[in-house]
């Protein structure tokens, strides 16, 4: 009846990542005779979904912002972070970053 008051349900995997704390972020890059390397871009924050944006934050800077409906993100298999993807309007391009928690239990 008041379908326009229903929330739209988050994903599981944002709920989850929502408000973590960050040990470091690595951003993957390719090298120019095309093997994948990583950097790393920022240590110790948080990541927080504000308006349906994804925001990683390292001491007061942004490292990536995305909208949620633009990214793709994976859990790591060792349950220690995760796996953002997507257009970081903080760089302007399309970005690969991963995330390490601070504590993981």
């Amino acid at each position: 009846m008041f379908s326009f008051l229903k929330r739209k349900k988050k994903n599981p995997v944002l709920l989850e990542m929502d408000g973590r704390e960050i040990k470091y972020v690595t951003r993957r890059f390719y090298t120019e005779s095309g093997t994948p390397d990583e950097e790393i871009i920022g240590k110790i924050g948080r990541i927080v979904l504000i308006d349906d944006e994804i925001r990683i934050l390292c001491g007061e800077q942004d490292v990536f912002r995305c909208s949620e409906e633009n990214a793709e993100y994976f859990r790591l298999l060792s349950g220690d972070g995760i796996t953002v993807k997507g257009y970081n309007t903080v760089i302007e391009k399309e970005d690969t970053i991963t995330v390490y928690y601070k504590y993981h239990r």
